[in-house]
């Protein structure tokens, strides 16, 4: 038995609607805040700060001191190194109330004194949404340098 024409048009269009609010939804849910670089650049991009690279680290003894003795004695604290777009290295401080949330951060060359940072996200991507934004982000490449 053969479906009839409209048919066959109501199962396409009904598949092609899918797919695009499927892409929509992707589009534009927003960023995940994975990491402590993440949430820093949040911050910079509301200020309209342009920035290649965002590293943060922790280093010795509040590394040390925060482990050991806990976030009610040591604060998680670390240094922030941004790469502006123009090539600038700006440092900076990063503090937490622990490793996650409650964080402020300070880039005083930026003129960000303090500044409160969205909480880091303790949920983990799933792993197609993690392929489809690298596919994204190469697609989006190749179609800036052909």
């Amino acid at each position: 038995m053969r479906l009839p024409r409209y048919v066959l048009i109501l199962i396409t269009a009904s598949t092609a609607a899918c797919i695009l609010a499927a892409a929509a939804l992707v589009a534009l849910r927003p960023r995940p805040i994975a990491s402590h670089a993440d949430a820093i650049a949040v911050v910079l991009e509301q200020r309209g700060i342009a920035h290649e690279r965002i590293i943060t680290a922790q280093v010795w003894p509040a590394a040390v001191n925060y482990y050991a003795y806990g976030p009610s004695v040591y604060p998680y604290s670390a240094t922030v190194s941004v790469t502006l777009s123009n090539g600038d290295v700006v440092p900076g401080s990063l503090e937490c109330a622990d490793d996650r949330r409650r964080c402020r951060v300070t880039i005083a060359r930026l003129g960000i004194d303090r500044e409160p940072i969205p909480d880091i996200s303790s949920v983990r991507p799933l792993p197609w949404m993690i392929w489809v934004q690298r596919l994204a982000e190469l697609v989006q490449l190749n179609v800036s340098n052909p």
